[in-house]
């Protein structure tokens, strides 16, 4: 539980207090760090091709599409179509589809985002008679914005940056699972893993 509130504090800072907010211990860094969130993650009230501006207000709506919504045959197949490569990075870059099987208890907050954005792509697909091209690019926009500060570590650890040196999240975050042995979902990094115990 722990950890889910840590992912949901960092979700809401990054989204929330955006690039002002950012900052490393090195300037260089900072600055980096802050052209990044530009370029990569979409600002709260930026405006969609599904009409609906960018907000943490429609992580419920979204979810309750996700309940609601049954797909057809033909509307499941374009959206796996769309979604099957998408990865999600507190996943370990899993498939969006199979991201939270089998979760647990402490990835709930990271679950309940992922299920908003199959929510959006049910949505898009069954009202909104999106392409699978259309459908991918908006729930790739949406989970850039709920997850940015994953994109944004990725982003810094490429540029060889250690992203914990900037505050981005390494404690409580998803790590790659067995997906090679079909066992969908992720583990926490713990504390006492971190710092080399269990």
């Amino acid at each position: 539980m722990k950890n889910a509130v840590l992912v949901g504090a960092l979700v809401l800072c990054f989204a929330i207090g955006g690039a002002a907010e950012l900052s490393c211990k090195d300037p260089a860094a900072t600055e980096l760090l802050r052209e990044l969130y530009v370029q990569l993650i979409p600002f709260p009230g930026t405006q969609t091709t599904y009409g609906i501006p960018i907000s943490l207000w429609n992580v419920k709506r979204f979810i309750s599409w996700y309940n609601s919504i049954t797909l057809a045959p033909q509307e499941a197949a374009l959206l796996r179509q769309a979604l099957a490569e998408l990865p999600v990075p507190p996943c370990g870059h899993a498939s969006i589809l199979t991201c939270c099987r089998g979760e647990k208890r402490e990835l709930e907050k990271v679950c309940e985002l992922v299920r908003s954005a199959l929510g959006l792509a049910k949505w898009l697909v069954h009202v909104k008679r999106f392409s699978a091209a259309e459908v991918r690019s908006a729930v790739d926009q949406w989970l850039h914005f709920v997850f940015s500060s994953y994109y944004l570590s990725e982003a810094l650890a490429a540029r060889g940056i250690d992203p914990s040196s900037c505050g981005l999240p390494v404690v409580g975050v998803c790590v790659r699972g067995d997906y090679a042995a079909g066992q969908g979902g992720c583990e926490v990094v713990s504390e006492s893993r971190k710092k080399g115990g269990g």
